[in-house]
């Protein structure tokens, strides 16, 4: 559980100071998820298969997205224009046409085994 909490900590002030003595924790626009399965498509908490993710939309996740680069390939947009990131149980899409006003163009997942506390974005296309 040590282990989670500091994944977890580290992962929301994940934000590079614009100072160097700038040490203030930014605000972050986030929900969580406790599921099993992927979190895409969410079942129950089970003894056996249980997982955290949180969702961050915004300018958080775009500081996210351009720290965590190169773009990855293959993506799961046929629009070429969006671009999709990966790194160890953390997922930032940036995607170019957005649905409704109230859509962001950068969303990140970052996902945590409850069990294991490993790393761990269930993410699915």
């Amino acid at each position: 559980m040590h282990k989670l909490l500091i994944f977890v900590a580290g992962a929301l002030a994940f934000s590079p100071p614009t100072r160097a003595d700038e040490r203030e924790w930014d605000q972050l626009r986030a929900r969580y998820l406790i599921h099993s399965g992927s979190a895409t498509y969410p079942g129950a908490p089970t003894k056996m298969d249980r997982a955290l993710t949180v969702v961050i939309d915004g300018k958080a996740a775009k500081k996210i997205f351009d720290l965590i680069g190169p773009n990855s390939s293959p993506q799961c947009s046929p629009d070429k224009r969006d671009k999709e990131r990966r790194k160890n149980g953390v997922e930032c899409i940036f995607t170019a046409q957005l649905d409704g006003p109230k859509d962001f163009h950068y969303r990140c997942w970052i996902g945590i085994n409850l069990r294991t506390g490993d790393a761990d974005a269930r993410i699915a296309c």
